[in-house]
């Protein structure tokens, strides 16, 4: 019976909260870790944001490296029982881009955190693309929309004169929906920023 609650992704993941409320991050990582690995023989579906919160627990432990490459490995590899349907993924993408964007914006890394802020964003738009959600889709990339999402990225960065610039380089990147180069678009938007 004692097993049984060891192996119990849910009770893991709220072990591993409580270790994180006390401050023993590493406790709280193997517990994560734990579930993570619970959960993969498991059938149960969990979220995006449950698998967020490694990196998050690895950041606050100081361990920023780790932390950048289980974004990474999300982004790639996706996590245990994950719905596959590309219709959905870009959703998930979304939320990890804008984890990862958080995560630079505590280590006050803003200039660099608004290409992901814009890779979620698009992110975004590319899952409305796929699940055919036109009139929300027109809403979301419209000018009064991105305007006011971008504003948002470069207000904390300082480089709100470089929006007209940065929003003409997403149009034209959205206008590929949903073949968007992400490396392209943080290429060109990185030359606007770092100038």
């Amino acid at each position: 019976m004692l097993s049984i609650f060891q192996n119990n992704p849910d009770k893991l993941l709220s072990q591993a909260t409580e270790m994180k409320d006390k401050g023993k991050f590493d406790k709280a990582i193997e517990k994560l870790k734990n579930a993570y690995i619970a959960i993969a023989k498991s059938k149960t579906i969990y979220p995006i944001g449950t698998f967020l919160r490694l990196p998050i627990y690895l950041q606050q432990a100081n361990k920023n490296d780790e932390a950048w490459k289980e974004f990474n490995s999300l982004l790639l590899n996706g996590y245990a029982n994950q719905i596959k349907d590309p219709d959905l993924i870009p959703m998930d993408h979304c939320a990890i881009y804008d984890k990862m964007r958080l995560f630079l914006q505590r280590e006050k890394r803003f200039k660099k955190s608004i290409i992901f802020g814009i890779y979620s964003f698009i992110s975004w738009g590319i899952g409305l693309y796929y699940q055919n959600r036109k009139d929300e889709l027109k809403i979301y990339i419209s000018n009064e929309n991105m305007d006011k999402q971008i504003s948002k990225l470069l207000k904390k960065a300082k480089i709100i004169d470089k929006k007209d610039e940065i929003i003409n380089i997403i149009y034209t990147h959205i206008n590929l929906l949903p073949k968007i180069d992400f490396k392209q678009l943080g290429n060109e938007i990185s030359l606007i920023i770092t100038d």
